[in-house]
């Protein structure tokens, strides 16, 4: 009960650090895309010659150009989905998830949600630890561990909500997480 005082007194507010193999891949792989596109339409139009580009027919060029734009805009689609900043206030008892990409900010009262649940998702790494926050038995957010690197930290900061337990989520829960409908039981 001392750890969780002092806690709390010390770190009156929580922000997100981002794992640094999950975020800077996307945005090095997002970069290199942007990189390579524009070298590719600078040499193409002659505006600066580079030597490691090959000359292209206009037609390659369109296919290459619109190959590497619709990556970067895959890119940036799964950047902004599942990369956010998340700042729990424990003053104002709120958390607020921050997109990085549009900076919209969606800002929640810890009594908004039911509650949370602790599950693993699994990514190509492993599983990853993840906080659920659940509102008439929907998940309505989460916090996955392989996005974030201070997770034990942010779970820590959440004690104050009630947790109802951890939960596997097989294929029949997941499909049901995307289309919003109520998996905890």
């Amino acid at each position: 009960m001392k750890n969780k005082e002092y806690f709390r007194q010390t770190f009156q507010m929580i922000i997100s650090r981002h794992n640094t193999f999950g975020c800077w891949l996307l945005f090095i792989l997002t970069l290199f895309f942007l990189l390579f596109l524009s070298g590719e339409v600078l040499n193409h139009y002659a505006i600066l010659k580079i030597d490691y580009f090959i000359a292209l027919d206009n037609k390659s060029f369109y296919y290459v150009t619109l190959t590497f734009g619709f990556a970067i805009f895959l890119f940036l689609i799964f950047i902004s989905a599942y990369i956010k900043k998340i700042t729990i206030d424990h003053i104002d008892k709120t958390i607020s998830f921050k997109n990085i990409v549009t900076r919209k900010i969606k800002k929640y009262d810890f009594a908004y949600f039911d509650g949370i649940a602790d599950t693993y998702l699994n990514h190509r790494q492993g599983s990853y630890k993840t906080i659920v926050f659940v509102k008439e038995k929907k998940m309505i957010r989460y916090i996955d561990s392989f996005w974030i690197s201070n997770y034990d930290e942010l779970r820590q900061s959440l004690d104050d909500l009630k947790c109802f337990g951890t939960y596997n989520f097989g294929t029949w829960k997941r499909i049901k997480l995307l289309f919003r409908q109520p998996v905890i039981d």
